[in-house]
């Protein structure tokens, strides 16, 4: 078992350092140049670590200075992966959650499982339950965007923490279930892995003819493998422990020449001892093992020291364990026992130091069968060592079944969250949108009640008009007869009399007695009244009938009150009583109305005012003042258009050869100045 264990240890660390992404092809830019050429500074074989480190840490340096971007998330990776081939986890997990806050940040959901996967490889070696927990969460993610190559590597890596924790039937399942992805994907090594995982797990159940299967198939991978790789050490990494497997299989099953067979092919892999001298004493201290048990001690027990001191040289206690346990045997088949004791003593202080407990127990066992003095203390301890060790794996079962647990607690935890956050969000739309659309209708409906108001408003304002036009054409009317009526005047009655008194004259001029003279004065006094006459009809002319009938300023009053009841607006006027309305022309009234009626209109229409203002003033003799005032909301003089109702203004004063004068801005009414002569 521990040499199972010891070649899978092996593996694991290798495949994983094999299968961390290159990300050395990136798109390169000006900005890039100095990172990519730190990175191949930093790659030389020749440096020792600590440079490489100086390396690293200005690549962090121009690296932090980036935008968030997928490039950057890129160099973060492989940096972390440069520090994972140097063994410096804490540093590489460091970078990695660099990495992770980033893809957070930039919503990179593939980023963001790929750094849980590096912190979980990080945690891997040291506290394999974090690992678990890291690669869940990615196998979580990978599974949700159908990334199945990259599920089926997290769940090859679940499995092999499983069985590094003893647990081998359910790393049986993770592996089978990351076949099922990872077969379609061709990908070599990772197929590779999962039928080396599988025949180790065969071979911790005992099930060692199936487990002999799935190392052929795992040769067989290899074999495609080759054509890709052309790193030894990867070559060395991927044949060495599946080779030595299948030796400690057939020499479990007590085929000694198979296995010796098996050990002597990785023995024969060029440079082994070189490119892996762990491989190369794992292998040689198993051929001599084998070579024992049919009976052949050529070069015994030189192979085993040699395996030992390479072991003990490269610091791996728990091959050092092995190795011994694989001495004691050796004396012990060559009868002597003291030394076989000492040494099984020697193996049992060590794996008792390291915490190896499956070589704790073969130690002990091997004790209890030899040490006739002592192998009840022995067998005692071996059985508290046993319990102890299967409490300890059914606490391992337990706690990533609890994880994997927990997490899918979690999980659904988050999707009740998620949708209760949806119903949340759907209500609150639904209430702004309710309230929006009422808000709406209720602003419609005002709209259409002020354009109703502004409708009866026009209709009230087309009626006058109307009136005022027909009131016009009567008063034109009027104006033709009464210009008849003063023309038949001056003919039938000024013109014949004009005409009798000069015939007269001319009679009477001829003589000079006195009642030619009284006559004469008689013609003159008649002469006068015919001048009294002219000046009749031609004050006559002066009037208008329109007028006449009506006071001007109370038909003003009457137009300004009669708004008052169509909009919110209060108005207020004030007309200079001393004006004498009388002596004003008509057209002059007609036009001061009409302005006075369009200002009224506009205010009506656009100014939103709360109180308005008419005032008609004289300023000088014969001219007039005319201003109208609102405190509404004004408007821009110079970005808003005239109108057809300022246009109106300005011709009817311009007829009047008068000056208009407009006012306004923004939130501050207008006032329009009209200043004329009468």
């Amino acid at each position: 078992m521990k040499l199972l264990r010891n070649t899978i240890l092996l593996f694991c660390c290798l495949f994983f350092f094999a299968c961390k992404k290159d990300n050395t092809n990136l798109p390169i830019n000006d900005s890039d140049k100095k990172i990519k050429s730190l990175f191949k500074d930093a790659g030389n074989t020749n440096l020792k670590v600590e440079q490489k480190k100086i390396y690293y840490d200005s690549i962090i340096n121009y690296i932090s200075k980036r935008k968030n971007d997928s490039i950057t998330r890129d160099y973060y990776f492989q940096l972390a992966s440069e520090y994972y081939r140097q063994n410096d986890f804490d540093n590489s997990k460091t970078i990695s959650r660099i990495a992770h806050r980033l893809s957070v940040e930039g919503k990179d959901t593939l980023a963001v499982a790929k750094a849980l996967y590096y912190i979980g490889d990080c945690y891997e070696p040291t506290k394999k339950d974090s690992a678990f927990y890291y690669y869940l969460q990615a196998e979580k993610i990978y599974s949700k965007k159908k990334d199945y190559e990259n599920l089926g590597r997290m769940y090859l890596y679940k499995g092999g923490i499983l069985y590094n924790e003893g647990n081998y039937t359910e790393s049986e399942i993770e592996v089978s279930n990351a076949l099922h992805f990872l077969t379609p994907t061709k990908n070599h090594r990772l197929i590779y892995g999962c039928y080396n995982m599988l025949a180790i797990n065969l071979q911790g159940l005992n099930y060692d003819s199936e487990a002999l299967k799935y190392h052929e198939l795992a040769l067989k991978e290899f074999e495609k493998l080759k054509l890709e790789e052309t790193d030894p050490r990867i070559i060395i990494s991927y044949s060495a422990p599946t080779l030595n497997n299948m030796g400690y299989l057939y020499e479990k099953m007590g085929e000694h020449n198979k296995a010796i067979e098996q050990f002597e092919k990785v023995i024969a892999i060029k440079d082994l001892r070189k490119i892996s001298p762990d491989s190369y004493a794992t292998s040689l201290s198993n051929l001599a093992y084998s070579r024992m048990k049919t009976g052949n001690f050529s070069n015994l027990p030189d192979m085993f020291f040699e395996a030992l001191h390479i072991r003990d040289s490269l610091d791996i206690k728990s091959a050092v364990v092995f190795s011994k346990i694989q001495l004691g045997e050796y004396y012990l088949m060559k009868k002597d026992t003291a030394k076989s004791i000492s040494i099984f003593k020697e193996s049992y202080q060590l794996a008792n130091d390291i915490k190896s407990y499956y070589e704790i127990l073969r130690s002990l066992k091997l004790l209890s069968q030899i040490d006739n003095q002592n192998n009840l203390h022995y067998s005692n301890v071996y059985i508290a060592v046993s319990d102890s060790l299967q409490k300890k794996e059914r606490a391992t079962r337990n706690k990533y079944a609890r994880i994997a647990y927990e997490t899918e607690r979690l999980e659904e935890e988050n999707q009740v969250l998620t949708k209760r956050n949806l119903y949340i969000l759907i209500g609150a739309a639904f209430f702004i949108f309710l309230v929006t659309a009422l808000g709406i209708i209720r602003h419609l409906k005002a709209k259409n009640k002020e354009l109703q108001l502004l409708q009866q408003q026009q209709e009230a304002n087309e009626e006058i008009y109307h009136l005022l036009i027909e009131q016009q054409e009567k008063v034109s009317v009027a104006k033709e007869e009464e210009k008849s009526r003063i023309a038949m005047e001056l003919h039938d009655n000024i013109m014949n009399k004009i005409y009798g008194v000069r015939m007269n004259l001319g009679f009477f001029n001829n003589k000079a007695d006195e009642k030619a003279t009284e006559k004469r004065k008689e013609y003159i006094l008649e002469l006068q009244n015919i001048e009294k006459e002219i000046r009749t009809i031609s004050h006559d002319l002066k009037k208008n009938s329109f007028f006449e009938e009506r006071n001007f300023s109370e038909l003003l009053s009457f137009l300004i009150k009669s708004q008052e009841n169509i909009n919110s607006t209060s108005f207020h006027h004030e007309i200079d009583e001393s004006i004498n309305w009388d002596t004003v022309p008509s057209t002059t009234k007609i036009n001061i109305y009409r302005i006075i009626q369009e200002a009224i209109l506009n205010i009506n229409k656009y100014a939103n005012a709360k109180n308005a203002f008419i005032t008609i003033t004289p300023i000088e003799e014969n001219t007039l003042k005319l201003v109208v005032s609102d405190d509404g909301k004004g408007f821009d003089l110079k970005s808003s258009k005239k109108g057809i109702g300022l246009k109106n203004m300005t011709e009817r004063i311009t007829a009047l050869r008068g000056e208009l004068k407009i006012k306004s801005n923004v939130g501050k009414g207008t006032q329009i100045e009209a200043v004329f002569s009468i």
